[in-house]
């Protein structure tokens, strides 16, 4: 140790330095046969949620994004491992929870967009007003208006009443004889037309003889929302964000001034469906400052047992959910 002794101090820091960047490189490149689970980063899903062309009502609390890393471990990983309680090490080999940053970015697309339709078809069963009028998808055959109307048309009243939904439409046509000719306010291109449409039979219902949806925002400021999901990936995320575009949406506040964690998959009809690593969701809610925790009811006996100030409340459909978060 001699030849050290006679370096100068500056000189042995300098090898000191050379030294520990080398470890540090050997350790956070060098593989090992595993992989680590652990609790990821947490995201307030107002800043991910973006809505256009509609009224954004605040919230006093937030709704918050959960996820899992699940990864190839280093060696530096592996030594963390050892001083983080809620990660775990698995061999590679082993399936890994698929709802953090490296999932998969189709699931997390197919979530985003299941969640924005049953979240608008929430809204407008509970705002009809919304709703400006149904569009005109197209023309169906044989129909007695397709020389009148015009695929694009926004049908904003029918017979004086204003459309806000297509079961309304419905009640106009049940209240006239077929072959009736109803004052129709039709919205083309800009310019409004006032036009008559008949009352059509088509062998089963009255119609119209259009297939109809419904048109949210204005011609000057058009509808979009838009989800912010580059940090995230798989399908977990469908409630929260469903939520989040409920919360934003409504006037009610749906977190009252909580911190709100949720999981969960979404299907069609708003059934909520299990996730992997919920327990790594349950802490990472608990970093978040959550006071409750929305989660699969599925996933409820993985979290018997845990120790948590939280409050879990396990659900089936978005349904429940939001009954959940009024009380």
């Amino acid at each position: 140790m001699s030849w050290i002794q006679r370096r100068s101090p500056a000189t042995r820091m300098l090898h000191a330095l050379m030294l520990s960047v080398v470890v540090g490189l050997f350790t956070f490149f060098c593989p090992t046969p595993w992989a680590i689970e652990a609790p990821g980063p947490f995201y307030p899903t107002r800043s991910l949620v973006h809505i256009g062309g509609a009224r954004i009502y605040s919230s006093k609390g937030h709704f918050v994004l959960l996820t899992v890393v699940s990864e190839p471990a280093s060696l530096l990983y592996c030594l963390y491992s050892f001083f983080d309680s809620s990660s775990r090490l698995v061999p590679r080999s082993q399936p890994q929870a698929k709802s953090g940053p490296r999932g998969d970015d189709w699931q997390m697309h197919l979530s985003q967009s299941l969640s924005s339709r049953i979240a608008l078809a929430y809204v407008m069963d509970q705002r009809p007003a919304f709703v400006h009028g149904l569009a005109v998808h197209q023309l169906l055959a044989g129909s007695p208006n397709a020389q009148v109307l015009k695929a694009g048309d926004r049908l904003e009243s029918l017979d004086g009443l204003s459309l806000h939904h297509v079961f309304e439409l419905g009640e106009v046509l049940a209240k006239h004889k077929v072959n009736d000719r109803l004052p129709a306010r039709v919205l083309r291109k800009g310019k409004v037309l006032d036009l008559k449409l008949q009352v059509w039979w088509n062998g089963q219902r009255k119609m119209i003889g259009a297939e109809f949806a419904p048109v949210l925002g204005t011609p000057e400021n058009p509808f979009s929302i838009k989800i912010d999901s580059e940090h995230v990936g798989g399908a977990s995320g469908g409630l929260v964000f469903c939520l989040e575009i409920i919360d934003q949406l409504t006037p009610d506040d749906l977190t009252r001034g909580r911190v709100v964690a949720a999981t969960g998959t979404l299907n069609l009809r708003g059934k909520v469906g299990p996730i992997e690593g919920i327990r790594y969701k349950l802490v990472g809610a608990e970093r978040a400052g959550a006071e409750i925790f929305l989660c699969p009811a599925e996933n409820l006996a993985e979290l018997k047992g845990i120790r948590t100030s939280l409050k879990v409340v396990g659900v089936t459909s978005l349904d429940e959910a939001l009954e959940a978060l009024r009380h």
